[in-house]
C-alpha cells in the first residue's frame, strides 16, 4: 500500500496507490437492495405552498444518539432523473451508495432539480437544506461529502467551487464540465477523487481530464501522463502534493457509478476526511514552545554580543 499522506485542516488523509485501488475494485459486492422511497423522509425546501427544491433524506438509526453526530452524503442526480416529482432521484443509480450510507450510519440527502446543477440559485438552495439538516437532524457539519453522476458530477464540481470550505471531500463521477467562469484555483485545496471511463460516449473523459489538469496547473503541479484514447487499461493518478485523485477506467461507458459506488477504497478515503481543525497535540505545543525558547535564546545571545 502507498502510505503517502498529506495533511489538510490538520487531518492526516490517506492517499491510495493505483495498485491498491485496482485490487479494491474486485472486492465490490453485488448490487445492493434497491433504493426505496420508504427509506427516505420528504426533505424539500418550500415557500408557502410552493416547492422550491424537492428532496429526500435518509436518516440512519445511529442518528438517534444525540451525543454522536453522523456524517452526511449529498447525492446529485443525473439528467435522466430531472423533474419535480421528488421520486425520480431515488432509483437504482444510488442503490450501492444508500447501502454504504446504511453500513456507515451516514445521512444521505438527495435533492431533485429540473434545471441542472449549474445555477447559483439551485446550489444555494441545496446548501440551505444541508444547513437545515445540520440544524434539525443530528448531522456532523464537519463531515459533509458530495458526489454526483453525469450532470450531478458537474454539480459536484460546482458545489466544491462554491462551498469548498464546507465539504470535507467530493467524488465527481463521469462528470460534465463545471459551470463556465469558475477558476480551477478554487479546487486546489479541495479533497477530490474523480472517476470517468475512457469509452464514455455520453460525456467525454476529456471533461474530467480538463478539470484535473486545471487544478494541477493552478497549483503549479506536473500533469499526469494519461493513456492513449485507444487504451483499454485502467488508469489511476494520485497527486504528490494535493488531495487530488483521478481514476479513469479503460472500459465501462457512461454508467460507471454502480462500480464506483461499490468500491470500498473510495468510501474509506471519503469518510477519512473532515473539515474540523483538531486541538493542538501535546507534541505540537511542546514543539512550538521549543521554537519560542530557541528564538528567545538567540535574541539574548545577540544582545549580549552587542
Amino acid at each position: 500500500m502507498d502510505l503517502t499522506s498529506r495533511r489538510r485542516f490538520g487531518v492526516v488523509r490517506p492517499i491510495f496507490g493505483a495498485v491498491v485501488v485496482a485490487c479494491c475494485y474486485f472486492l465490490a459486492a453485488g448490487a445492493a437492495t434497491a433504493a426505496n422511497i420508504s427509506d427516505f423522509l420528504d426533505f424539500s425546501l418550500r415557500s408557502g405552498a410552493t416547492t422550491l427544491l424537492p428532496g429526500r433524506l435518509y436518516v440512519p438509526p445511529e442518528a438517534s444518539d444525540p451525543s454522536v453526530p453522523r456524517p452526511l452524503i449529498l447525492s446529485l442526480h443525473g439528467a435522466g432523473e430531472s423533474g419535480t416529482n421528488n421520486t425520480g432521484q431515488i432509483n437504482s443509480n444510488i442503490d450501492n451508495l444508500l447501502a454504504e450510507a446504511k453500513r456507515r450510519g451516514a445521512f444521505l440527502y438527495a435533492p431533485q432539480t429540473n434545471g441542472g446543477w449549474a445555477s447559483t440559485t439551485i446550489l444555494d438552495r441545496v446548501m440551505t437544506m444541508v444547513d437545515r439538516s445540520i440544524a434539525e437532524q443530528n448531522v456532523d457539519g464537519d463531515r459533509l461529502y458530495v458526489t454526483g453522476l453525469s450532470m450531478g458530477g458537474g454539480g459536484t464540481w460546482n458545489m466544491l467551487h462554491r462551498f469548498g470550505d464546507r465539504f470535507a471531500a467530493g467524488v465527481p463521477i463521469c462528470a460534465v464540465s463545471p459551470a463556465a467562469g469558475l477558476p480551477a484555483s478554487n479546487l486546489v485545496d479541495a479533497a477530490i477523487w474523480a472517476f470517468h471511463a475512457r469509452n464514455d460516449s455520453v460525456v467525454s473523459f476529456n471533461a474530467s481530464r480538463t478539470v484535473i489538469n486545471g487544478i494541477l496547473t493552478a497549483a503549479k503541479e506536473p500533469l499526469p501522463s494519461y493513456p492513449s484514447v485507444r487504451s483499454t487499461a485502467d488508469f489511476h493518478f494520485d497527486s504528490a502534493d494535493l488531495d487530488l485523485h483521478y481514476t479513469e477506467y479503460g472500459l465501462g461507458g457512461h454508467g460507471i457509478w454502480g462500480r464506483v459506488f461499490s468500491t470500498p477504497a473510495m468510501y474509506d478515503w471519503l469518510f477519512a476526511h473532515t473539515t474540523a481543525v483538531p486541538e493542538p497535540s501535546a507534541l505540537a505545543v511542546a514543539g512550538l514552545s521549543l521554537v519560542v525558547f530557541l528564538r528567545q535564546r538567540h535574541a539574548s545571545a545577540k544582545l549580549a554580543a552587542a
